[in-house]
């Protein structure tokens, strides 16, 4: 079909950049004698191949294939002086083309020398360094391939011929067991660059990655090289794969940290079998952005960074940052009660919350785009946001046009809360119509909601805003305090009845209360006259009002220690929503008579295998922003949801509504990351006993 349109077939008898790729035997034969049958010149780039590399003169003597036109360089000049040529027969050969065929540097006699030199040393004594190549390149691949051998999971294959000989890894985010930043490396094209310089910084060994085949590294010694230094690269060699196979991260990377060598105990990994999609139109399709909270949460994913302080393990975050892009980190199948079924993918951003608020916002916002692209591109038709991914989108309002349905999954982070809430006081007998519950940071979306869904219940609301703006604070704050009023006003009107010392109660002795259809500003006078009674609180004293309250619920997104020891009143309750958390890690020692809890960690109906390490939760939990996009998911509920700061309570009761029915609940109260055992709710009940008792007497 393309008779007379093809001059000339060009192929390299090995490939080198390519990955160290040798043709089937007869491909060669059988591509010179297509080309003679069509006019077509065949042409061998031996470039890389060629003047004894591959065990013989030029490698396409292997086959004794003779080409039309031979290419070769760098070996030429012997690796002292550049030079290049090409070889043709005679049949090939046309005075047209020898015409045309110039160079800037023809004519260089000094190069000529150099090559001439070059080949009389490969060719005399009967081409004994050839042979010598031909032998110790046998003795080096097949003390290779029994590394091979030993080590299947991480080392693909070997191929090659002489000293022109490829390591092709296959490593990827399902060789180890666990999570590892070795198969992030291995996906995104990192690993073999990592792996070369470990060889060359720790063990001595210069190799270099092929620049196409991403997963092969290249051993090609100088044709000099003895029997003894191929022994020793083999070695090498193995002693690197005992770490690459045990997923050993903290000693492959360690040089580039600066430190030595430690000892380190791991399991053997297991290859993952994780669920892929179905393709069926029923099942739901959502994904779900993740990121590290702080560089220790590197510890949960990848177990060998244990033996790194915390000074080396932020200095690995931050080269390990900014090497890789987003990445799927896990995937997972749920089943739910109703018989529904949704596929998922865990979308990681490799950025800490300190991170990300401290880069650039167009930076971060481009970076979650990126995630929600991959996520996307993958199929999902629903991403939900984690953590600190919609705090520098501003609830997702600034991914302009992301091209999928996105959800913050605040809606049920506040479902999730307040149900902790009620079973913490539940279980501690704590009266709500007596309690006073403050409120850290009342002014995001997941604050306010929370605060005005608890305002049925409670005797006292402390709403606690930012004191880095107070003015600004105090505005939203009334408005927050006005829409909590007009909850109240809508309970009301469908027949509530609030109980004794609750402020709805207080709202209802007040006098007429506006229709809750008014807009809020109807209700602005209602919340002005509780705040005056001391039922409701607007602030920005956190420290001072702390200690006021019997139940405290952070929602921020600060990554401070904002509740610490010193103000929480005696035998309080902390329900902790923001992540990274507020509550200081202190408490748990220095105030027993506190109990503090994670709220919203939900568990997934079925307990199904998430495949991939976050927040220490055992197999099945998750937090309630992953539930709601799992929920939405189910449902092929494929639009916008929980976005901004301004959340729906409709919307809120819906996906609450939808979570019951599916088989979504509240797990066991944690605390600190770590479900709360029997023996500590003892221990915690019995404080809370001696603190009443001292405050009493």
């Amino acid at each position: 079909a393309h008779e007379g349109e093809i001059g000339a077939f060009i192929m390299e008898p090995i490939q080198g950049e390519g990955g160290i790729i040798i043709p089937p035997q007869g491909y060669m034969a059988a591509a010179k004698a297509l080309c003679q049958q069509h006019g077509v010149l065949f042409v061998l780039d031996e470039i890389q191949s060629g003047l004894g590399r591959s065990g013989s003169l030029f490698a396409c003597e292997a086959e004794g294939v003779t080409p039309d036109v031979l290419i070769v360089a760098k070996a030429l000049g012997g690796g002292l002086f550049p030079v290049g040529a090409v070889l043709y027969t005679e049949e090939a050969y046309s005075q047209e083309f020898a015409n045309k065929h110039s160079s800037t540097f023809a004519g260089n006699t000094l190069a000529c020398r150099v090559g001439l030199r070059s080949i009389e040393l490969l060719t005399r004594d009967d081409q004994a360094l050839i042979k010598q190549v031909a032998e110790n390149g046998a003795y080096l691949k097949e003390g290779l391939e029994a590394l091979q051998r030993q080590y299947p999971n991480v080392l693909k294959s070997v191929r090659g011929r002489g000293y022109m000989i490829g390591l092709d890894f296959g490593v990827d985010m399902d060789t180890y067991g666990w999570g590892s930043i070795l198969g992030v490396l291995a996906e995104q094209e990192n690993l073999t660059p990592v792996l070369s310089s470990y060889l060359l910084n720790v063990e001595g060994l210069r190799v270099a990655p092929t620049l196409n085949g991403a997963s092969v590294i290249r051993i090609e010694p100088p044709l000099i090289a003895t029997r003894e230094q191929c022994r020793a690269a083999i070695e090498a060699v193995g002693r690197m794969l005992v770490h690459l196979a045990a997923g050993n991260t903290a000693e492959l990377l360690r040089h580039l940290l600066g430190i030595e060598s430690r000892p380190t105990s791991l399991p053997t990994p297991a290859r993952r079998v994780q669920p892929s999609p179905s393709g069926q139109p029923e099942e739901g399709r959502f994904a779900f952005l993740i990121h590290p909270l702080t560089p220790q949460d590197y510890l949960d994913w990848d177990r060998s960074l244990a033996v790194l302080d915390g000074e080396e393990i932020q200095a690995l975050v931050e080269r390990f940052g900014d090497l890789v892009e987003p990445f799927v980190a896990g995937r997972t199948r749920i089943a739910a009660e109703n018989g529904s079924t949704a596929y998922g993918e865990f979308i990681a951003v490799p950025k800490t919350a300190d991170e990300l608020m401290a880069m650039p916002h167009a930076e971060a916002v481009a970076l979650v785009k990126q995630a929600v692209d991959l996520a996307r591109e993958r199929g999902a038709k629903l991403v939900g946001l984690g953590a600190y991914t919609s705090v520098v989108t501003r609830g997702a309002l600034h991914l302009r046009n992301p091209g999928v349905a996105i959800t913050t999954g605040n809606s049920y982070t506040v479902v999730a809360a307040v149900d902790s809430i009620y079973k913490a006081v539940t279980e501690l007998g704590t009266k709500l119509n007596e309690a006073t519950i403050a409120v850290v940071g009342a002014t995001g979306a997941i604050g306010r909601s929370t605060a005005i869904l608890l305002a049925e219940d409670v005797n006292r609301l402390l709403l606690i805003g930012n004191p880095a703006r107070p003015e600004q604070s105090r505005k939203r704050l009334v408005k927050v305090a006005a829409d909590a009023v007009r909850y109240l006003a809508q309970l009301a009107a469908e027949g509530k009845e609030f109980g004794e010392g609750t402020i709805g109660e207080a709202m209802l002795a007040l006098g007429p209360v506006p229709s809750h259809e008014e807009e809020l500003e109807a209700f602005l006078p209602l919340a002005a006259a509780l705040e005056e009674s001391g039922q409701l609180v607007i602030t920005t004293e956190t420290d001072a009002m702390l200690p006021l309250a019997d139940l405290v619920v952070t929602a921020t997104s600060s990554t401070e220690d904002l509740v610490t020891p010193h103000n929480l009143k005696y035998g309080a309750a902390v329900c902790d929503l923001s992540r990274p958390p507020n509550v200081s890690r202190a408490v748990k020692e220095a105030r027993p008579d506190v109990l503090a809890i994670d709220g919203g960690v939900i568990a997934v109906p079925g307990l199904p295998e998430m495949n991939v390490q976050f927040g220490g939760f055992e197999r099945g939990l998750a937090y309630a922003c992953m539930a709601e996009t799992m929920i939405l998911g189910l449902d092929h509920h494929y639009e916008d949801t929980s976005i901004g700061t301004d959340l729906n309570l409709p919307m809120i009761l819906r996906v609450r509504q939808l979570g019951a029915a599916q088989g979504f609940h509240l797990a066991q109260l944690r605390s600190f990351d770590r479900a709360l055992s029997t023996e500590e709710w003892q221990r915690i009940m019995a404080a809370r006993t001696r603190a009443f008792n001292i405050v009493a007497s």
